[in-house]
């Protein structure tokens, strides 16, 4: 063979090989590199927290619909890859591995529970990805190390746990006991309040940290009702927590000492996970809650929730604003980037969120605007979602009811 057709030959070798290594590493970059641009999207579709996980998935999906009827992001269709992380670490890793690793999605939303968020957020974004949750309240994300590339639409726990200890103080209390997951969430939590309510001149008689994969709590709960305290804190997610403060009822502590709820509660099936009593009345019915005010968005709020209503035929819950914002700020910092990358989302995510630029809150007029080259500052429906150094949102808290029928009411303000 002569020396010159060697060369050639092994030039198109070369070519054809680099052309497939710069195929690859687009593809684990998150570009749509057929047809579409993949958004994995992690939630608990099953387990502790699947009250939740459903109705926030159909949020991000709203989204995606929006998004794509305007236009879809680059010119190309937005594709939500959606998995259930059942509540579990393990499940959440593989999950996550199947996203990053397999799928190469550009980003993820979720997942919704903090302790699944922590278990996964090394693996995302340490692989380039974008990791952005609509429900993670747990203080640890503030300063993790995350290459600034985890972001939340939902505030911290370091503003819940002073609402509630606020709260607590408002009503009087001045000492109790607390309740709460073994885990960032319920931690976290926990912390915050302890040392808001002792500040503010309160005692806390007995903590108490349980397993998420307890089913029976006897013991923990005689252990907070011992020293009798003047109300119980309770940090916990719906089966879990039902369980518990059913055990409370049968044991005669949660009628004679008032609790106070973690938002993680607040589930439209909380009252029938506790169950009745013997006259056929909810056992739960007149427990009260604090959480994150749903009306905060204002006319933006509005505006999905009636989108919401019309689309699935029942009212958003809690983080279901949160959890179309998340996707909303992820998909206008793609459009603002010309870019499906992770760190390219990250670094444009302050550019459409955070003032300053023109307010807007359709997502599709937000799309628009952009494509024009006009600077936007998103409104979120779900509240103030200016984003700080760390990622962090701010964010307002309501008191909420469990009421005779067993549905949840939403309450008077607390002040931070």
């Amino acid at each position: 063979m002569k020396p010159g057709l060697y060369l050639t030959i092994a030039s198109l070798i070369l070519a054809a090989f680099l052309s497939g290594c710069l195929e690859q590493r687009e593809e684990s970059e998150g570009a749509p590199v057929d047809g579409t641009i993949k958004i994995g999207v992690l939630q608990s579709l099953t387990g502790d927290l699947g009250s939740y996980g459903g109705p926030m998935s159909d949020g991000i999906k709203l989204a995606a619909r929006e998004i794509n009827a305007n236009g879809g992001l680059l010119g190309k269709q937005v594709a939500l890859l959606v998995e259930d992380d059942q509540t579990n670490n393990v499940a959440a890793v593989d999950a996550v591995n199947k996203l990053v690793k397999v799928d190469r999605v550009a980003a993820i939303v979720g997942a919704t529970g903090s302790g699944q968020s922590m278990s996964v957020i090394d693996i995302i974004t340490k692989s380039g990805v974008l990791q952005i949750s609509s429900s993670n309240t747990g203080t640890d994300f503030t300063n993790y190390p995350d290459d600034d590339l985890y972001f939340r639409t939902a505030s911290s726990d370091s503003l819940q746990g002073a609402a509630m200890a606020k709260l607590a103080q408002e009503r009087g209390y001045k000492t109790a006991s607390t309740i709460v997951i073994n885990n960032p969430y319920g931690v976290g939590f926990e912390d915050v309040f302890i040392q808001a309510f002792e500040a503010d001149g309160g005692a806390v008689l007995e903590k108490v940290r349980y397993d998420p994969s307890q089913t029976v709590f006897d013991s923990e709960v005689e252990k907070i009702a011992t020293s009798n305290p003047e109300f119980i804190m309770m940090v916990s997610y719906p089966e879990t927590g039902s369980l518990i403060l059913r055990t409370a009822y049968q044991k005669g502590i949660l009628k004679n000492i008032p609790w106070l709820l973690s938002e993680g509660l607040q589930a439209d099936n909380l009252a029938s996970l506790v169950g009745n009593d013997t006259s056929g009345n909810y056992i739960a019915a007149g427990l009260e809650g604090l959480a994150p005010d749903l009306a905060a968005g204002g006319a933006a709020y509005d505006a999905f929730r009636e989108k919401y209503l019309a689309e699935y035929g029942r009212e958003p819950g809690i983080y279901c604003s949160n959890s179309y914002d998340a996707l909303a700020v992820v998909a206008l910092a793609i459009e603002q980037a010309k870019n499906a990358t992770g760190r390219a989302i990250a670094d444009n995510i302050p550019l459409v969120a955070n003032p300053p630029g023109e307010e807007v809150s359709d997502l599709g007029e937000a799309l628009r605007l952009i494509r024009e080259g006009q600077d936007i500052n998103y409104q979120g429906t779900s509240g103030d979602i200016a984003f700080d150094e760390n990622g962090d949102v701010s964010g307002s808290f309501i008191i909420w009811t469990v009421a005779e029928n067993g549905s949840i009411v939403q309450g008077e303000k607390v002040a931070v």
